[in-house]
């Protein structure tokens, strides 16, 4: 009979384990901060990068207000959807 390694070590000849990716505690996939050079922005990410709600956003979205894209069941805020819905006016 064989000799089998201790439970979590890889078997012999195996090729070493890649680095372990943080995983966020609800077990989401770590996200890279958005930024502004980017075309279009999940909901999360534009209710991050406006300092709104996801749900003031969806209800914009739902009555009209706020133009998105649809792709497969995402939907996709583009960065000329954020600027139209948001209008910066200038002071000078």
């Amino acid at each position: 009979m064989s000799e089998r390694p201790p439970c979590g070590s890889p078997p012999a000849g195996a090729a070493p384990a890649q680095a372990a990716v943080p995983v966020s505690p609800k077990g989401e996939s770590p996200r890279v901060k958005p930024s502004a050079e980017r075309l279009a922005y999940s909901v999360d990410e534009a209710a991050r990068l406006t300092g709104l709600s996801r749900d003031l956003l969806y209800d914009q979205m739902r009555r009209g207000h706020l133009s998105y894209l649809k792709v497969g069941r995402r939907r996709l805020i583009t960065r000329q959807h954020l600027e139209q819905f948001l209008p910066i006016t200038s002071t000078d």
